[in-house]
């Protein structure tokens, strides 16, 4: 009986895992950032919808659809209030109605979300009426970041322990 020879793919895998653990980094910087930090628009909305329950790619929880005159992107913006949802910090979107002027305070996509619905925009940060906050984001990205740093981290040790068993090259 042969031997199985171990397979080449330490490399490949251990530059997988920095690339997990830069986006886990990226995720959290842009969950700890300041409203300031952020690229905003202002202007009267034309489009407000409430949407409930399953929508879109099968996503559950509440969502507001808005859109800000002369603005290419409708926000997408996820206010799941269930046990577990990682809504947001505080929000009463409900209150805002067509002919509000607000400011939107958004992120850029992330690299995953780049080739998603290309007429959304679901990185909502904070959502201001005349000075007055009516949405500001929860610990999403924070939290996503750091699990996306541990698992990153897990993957590497993982790894070193198979090469140095001699299992992988």
């Amino acid at each position: 009986m042969r031997k199985k020879e171990p397979k080449e793919i330490f490399k490949k895998s251990l530059l997988a895992c920095v690339v997990i653990v830069g986006f886990g980094v990226y995720l959290s910087i842009r969950g700890s950032k300041e409203k300031t930090e952020f690229e905003s628009v202002t202007g009267q909305i034309d489009y407000f919808d409430k949407t409930f329950g399953e929508i879109n790619y099968g996503n559950k929880g509440d969502h507001r659809f808005i859109h800000i005159v002369d603005f290419p992107l409708v926000f997408e913006i996820f206010v799941g209030n269930a046990p577990g949802d990682f809504g947001p910090k505080f929000e009463q979107l409900d209150q805002l109605a067509v002919g509000d002027e607000i400011t939107v305070y958004y992120a850029e996509k992330t690299p995953l979300q780049r080739n998603q619905d290309l007429r959304l925009n679901k990185t909502v940060q904070f959502i201001d009426k005349d000075g007055e906050a009516y949405f500001i984001r929860g610990n999403k990205d924070k939290y996503g970041g750091y699990f996306f740093i541990g698992i990153g981290v897990l993957l590497a040790i993982a790894l070193l322990i198979l090469k140095r068993i001699g299992k992988i090259q």
